[in-house]
């Protein structure tokens, strides 16, 4: 007997969810809140168990309603057949050009340079503090790796850097490093 791929995804992504709810009830036992208010140890996997069942539910409910045709070739006429003919010519004839149309060479390059900047990051540390080494190693991968657009990326770089001040700087109390300068 073999099982389709619909109902493999669908019981994977159901086994998901209860994993997910198995990581709230654990997170519960923890305490969500402590008694002066502060969020206590169990918040964290509460609320990403929370967000992995919805997720993870609605996914298995999307996969287990949507109709798939038979084939989906079939489905295609006139241009979309030959562009899709195209396209897996061109897959079958470099396989290892990516979606973003990036060879293995230029992803492993990347990643080395995504590397050197981290570890740069690291060392800026003690010097700018956690918050601003971070935001200038978003900022420096978004611009020179995947040569996005200089004002969303500063944009995405400072609401990144804000979402982590907030999340561990004000919610969780956490001390973050704030380095010689002390900014942030």
């Amino acid at each position: 007997m073999t099982l389709s791929p619909r109902i493999v995804r669908a019981a994977f992504s159901a086994a998901l969810a209860l994993l997910g709810l198995a990581a709230a009830i654990g997170g519960w036992g923890y305490g969500v809140a402590q008694e002066n208010g502060q969020i206590g140890p169990g918040f964290l996997p509460v609320a990403l168990g929370i967000i992995i069942v919805v997720l993870a539910g609605v996914d298995t409910a999307s996969i287990l309603l949507r109709r798939e045709p038979a084939h989906p070739a079939e489905q295609l006429t006139g241009v979309e057949a030959e562009a899709d003919a195209a396209a897996i010519d061109t897959v079958e004839e470099s396989p290892d050009i990516d979606a973003l149309g990036r060879t293995q060479r230029q992803r492993n390059r990347m990643l080395v340079v995504v590397g050197g900047m981290l570890l740069g990051a690291l060392l800026l540390v003690p010097v700018l503090g956690l918050l601003i080494s971070l935001g200038v190693l978003m900022l420096t991968i978004a611009i020179v790796v995947e040569r996005r657009p200089i004002i969303s990326s500063i944009i995405v770089s400072v609401v990144a850097v804000g979402i982590v001040h907030l999340i561990f700087g004000v919610l969780l109390n956490v001390p973050l490093p704030t380095g010689l300068i002390g900014l942030i």
